[in-house]
């Protein structure tokens, strides 16, 4: 098998894996404070990635000009997603020059952004490659069944494993800012597998899941996800995976059992939602007042990619617990509108629309609508190197081919 497809697959095996090197350049501090958030950041699987984008980059000049031709031609019926990723990209290159509040913060989230859209392009053509269909599923499930296997026994020892070659974080039922929840009145540790949180595990598993769906479904791994997403105790994920699952209904009947089980969930979700639950539903909205506020006065090109911390903090907001607010908006449709202005968020959904387009399945309507819902409850898909990845790869999957293409 050619380099650049056993790349493509370690690409997707590496997603659940965060293990990787910080580092905290003078931009990377807001108030005497190191931000993770502006740091700059070397994962594993940057690595797997840049070698991936290179390998794809020569193999593609030095091919023959079948390839070429393919490449081509795949590239020119997606020429509408092309031309807005490359419009969307350079004006993040044009604001982080001559619009950032902080040029150099900026111009590191626009070499990121730049590393993940191409990667959009490669992978989406080698999602649609006849000899990777096979392949592609039995990675998948390795990720959903090994990522689901560490959840569970996170759960049952409340308290992390010790993988940290992986990039497990370390952490128990008391460490502080751990993410929780209660039940009937007993504390229980939410599950973060090799993720930085257990929002982030929940939406792999559906957005995995989903594309698990669409290739080739295994019937042990399409329960043990579901399963595992339901013990992150992610409203959003577990939401989200039954409206998903609404979405590729096979009937009536099975459509409307699913709405009831969505409305009976959702209720029993807010009925046991706890007082700390109850303060972070509260920290978001001040959040998104913050963000309104500040867009207001950057209307048309925003303060630079990257920056919503560094202006968020001149506020001075505390949380109910009085601890000083320094984190995104839970919103990334208002964090590109707070830090790219009106002319980064019209070109940003315009990138979507131009996915949008391609989303001619069931399956990958409910990928589209999924990451629609994350990125309107929550900033991991724009702000965490695991986010970004199910993000730009969820899309490269829905602009792939249908019709399995060679190469």
């Amino acid at each position: 098998m050619p380099k650049r497809k056993i790349l493509f697959l370690l690409v997707l095996a590496a997603v659940p894996i965060q293990l990787g090197k910080f580092f905290f350049p003078n931009y990377s501090y807001v108030l005497g404070i190191p931000i993770d958030y502006r740091a700059q950041n070397l994962y594993l699987s940057d690595i797997i990635v840049l070698a991936y984008l290179l390998t794809s980059i020569v193999t593609l000049s030095l091919s023959k000009k079948k390839l070429k031709s393919n490449f081509g031609k795949f590239c020119k019926e997606r020429s509408f997603y092309l031309f807005s990723l490359c419009l969307f990209l350079s004006y993040l290159l044009v604001n982080s020059l001559f619009f950032s509040i902080s040029k150099y913060a900026s111009l590191y989230f626009f070499a990121k952004s730049l590393e993940f859209g191409l990667l959009s392009i490669f992978a989406a053509y080698d999602f649609s490659e006849i000899k990777l269909k096979p392949l592609i599923p039995q990675v998948i499930t390795f990720s959903i069944i090994w990522q689901s296997s560490i959840a569970l026994l996170q759960f049952l020892n409340q308290r992390s494993l010790g993988f940290w070659i992986l990039g497990e974080r370390s952490f128990n039922i008391t460490t502080p800012d751990i993410a929780h929840f209660e039940v009937f009145g007993y504390q229980l540790l939410r599950p973060y597998g090799t993720f930085s949180h257990p929002n982030v595990l929940g939406a792999f598993l559906v957005i995995y899941t989903l594309i698990l769906i669409s290739t080739r479904p295994n019937k042990t791994t399409l329960f043990i996800s579901p399963a595992t997403t339901v013990l992150t105790f992610s409203k959003g994920a577990i939401l989200t995976l039954l409206t998903a699952s609404i979405i590729i209904s096979k009937n009536l009947k099975d459509f409307t059992l699913k709405i009831i089980l969505l409305g009976v969930i959702a209720l029993m979700l807010a009925r046991i939602a706890s007082t700390t639950q109850v303060a972070s539903v509260a920290e978001r909205l001040t959040l998104i007042k913050a963000a309104l506020d500040i867009s207001l006065k950057n209307l048309i090109f925003g303060i630079g990619s990257n920056n919503f911390i560094l202006e968020l903090s001149k506020l001075d907001l505390t949380s109910i617990s009085q601890i000083r607010l320094l984190q995104p908006v839970h919103n990334v449709f208002l964090l590109v509108l707070v830090e790219n202005g009106l002319v980064g968020l019209f070109l940003f959904a315009t990138m979507l629309f131009a996915v949008s387009q391609k989303a001619q399945t069931k399956e990958k309507t409910a990928i589209f609508i999924a990451i629609l819902i994350f990125a309107t409850i929550d900033h991991f898909l724009w702000t965490l190197q695991q986010g970004l990845l199910i993000f730009w790869l969820s899309l490269s999957f829905i602009l792939s081919s249908q019709k399995q293409s060679a190469s």
